[in-house]
């Protein structure tokens, strides 16, 4: 992203007032991007937000965020506008929704006047690159639809309140997928689904022998249809239970998994969904993202709070472009922009062997990879001569890996008389990955050689 091309999405970020580094806590997962990327603005605060309303305006409680590349500001002609983004954030306290219009300006609507966009206590908010907004209005238990206009403005187009005597209550969350509108009806204990017709097509309230869904508060959603995913796996993800529970249901419904907050007394709070299938979820009272894989298997936490990397201040809303990996987070006081890296924690390496007879080497190896990364395992000496090359540039997805390799070598005698060491390095598949590697080196490892007459 360009520098003409973030200020004005840093204006709208710091309008959203109030990710993550640091060696065992994934320092690269979430990178800062490059400083022609972002003006050195990937943080932004109070004193931006002063800067540029002229000490005018004061924001509370921000919450949900959704980005797009919308396709009536796409050039066909050039693909170097393809990362141009078009930021909505929803401000609760103040009652309205921020967005920055292009690359010049921001634009505001609801707040005091409003009309028929008179918010009440916005949640979040969802969309798609043809301009469709959804606006999760919890206080007035209603869905509104916005349209995205040449002119740069957001008009009405619709609310959904439900069918009657089935009507919403407290909607909190909202996600458009696939010609969906998945919405956590937290009032009802249930998720509805709607058309873009506003057309009730489902209600979704699935209980298992440990309980049912209650009072859901947000909702992403990929399902078949959208855009930018690796895997064919299509899904919703719910927080339910005062913030307690990850619910990953089917698109019709059925659970395929429950998450469980830990320590219970964080809470999750908005979720989003990444081109791999990785979970994404704020924790403002910890001051953290937690990540799971699509499998709702965890992967970690980033810039938790009380561990000397206090990088979010109460992260509330989270939104990520799936194509090039940029992830935008609110906070209490301000707002953070990334990309989507990796980082290697936990690695090690021992027990190597070589069996002269089969030409053979095994070393057992155990790591975790913080995110979709494009692998390479070498052996080197004590020079730093490479010796062996296990993978190379091999993808591999996010999670916990222990596992013995084994792979041929024709060098063995040599390296049974030098000593060598594992080398890992990971590079990112997003837009990072030309300016990440990232590289990891076991301790010297002691071989054990066995021939024939072993």
């Amino acid at each position: 992203m360009k520098v003409k091309q973030l200020i004005p999405i840093f204006v709208l970020s710091i309008v959203l007032l109030p990710l993550a580094s640091g060696g065992e806590r994934g320092g690269t997962t979430l990178t800062t991007p490059p400083w022609n990327h972002c003006l050195g603005l990937h943080k932004v605060t109070q004193f931006h937000l002063d800067l540029y309303s002229g000490y005018s305006a004061k924001f509370r409680d921000p919450q949900g965020l959704f980005c797009t590349k919308l396709e009536m500001r796409d050039d066909a002609g050039t693909d170097r506008d393809d990362d141009e983004l078009t930021v909505f954030g929803l401000d609760c306290g103040e009652n309205r929704l921020i967005y920055n219009k292009g690359l010049t300006s921001i634009g505001m609507v609801g707040g005091a006047g409003g009309g028929r966009l008179r918010f009440a206590h916005p949640f979040s908010l969802s969309g798609d690159e043809r301009g469709n907004i959804y606006v999760a209005d919890t206080g007035n238990d209603r869905i509104v639809h916005l349209r995205y206009l040449e002119n740069d403005e957001l008009a009405f187009a619709g609310e959904i309140t439900g069918a009657k005597g089935d009507e919403l209550d407290r909607p909190t969350g909202v996600a458009l997928s696939g010609g969906r509108i998945y919405v956590a009806d937290s009032g009802n204990d249930r998720i509805a689904v709607f058309d873009t017709s506003r057309v009730m097509l489902e209600s979704i309230a699935p209980r298992t022998e440990e309980g049912r869904l209650t009072g859901p508060s947000t909702v992403a959603a990929v399902t078949d249809g959208d855009e930018w995913l690796y895997y064919r796996d299509y899904f919703v993800v719910v927080v339910d239970s005062l913030g307690q529970r990850i619910w990953k249901l089917s698109p019709k419904g059925e659970v395929l998994g429950i998450a469980r907050h830990h320590p219970p007394e964080g809470a999750f709070g908005h979720v989003a969904v990444d081109y791999y299938g990785n979970i994404y979820a704020t924790d403002a009272r910890n001051g953290c993202i937690h990540k799971f894989n699509r499998h709702l298997d965890y992967i970690m936490a980033f810039g938790e709070s009380g561990t000397g990397n206090d990088q979010f201040d109460e992260p509330r809303g989270i939104a990520i472009y799936r194509r090039f990996g940029q992830i935008f987070v609110s906070e209490r006081a301000g707002a953070q922009y990334y990309w989507i890296g990796t980082d290697i924690i936990r690695f090690s390496a021992r027990n190597l062997t070589l069996d002269l007879s089969r030409g053979r080497i095994g070393v057992d190896v155990s790591f975790v990879l913080t995110e979709h990364s494009f692998v390479s395992l070498i052996l080197e000496d004590d020079r730093g001569d490479e010796r062996a090359t296990i993978l190379d540039d091999y993808l591999l997805p996010a999670g916990s890996f222990e596992r013995r390799l084994e792979f041929p070598c024709a060098d063995l005698e040599l390296l049974a008389n030098c000593k060598v060491r594992l080398v890992m390095s990971a590079k990112p598949t997003y837009s990072s990955r030309a300016f990440l590697d990232v590289e990891r080196e076991s301790r010297f490892l002691e071989a054990h050689v066995s021939t024939d007459s072993d």
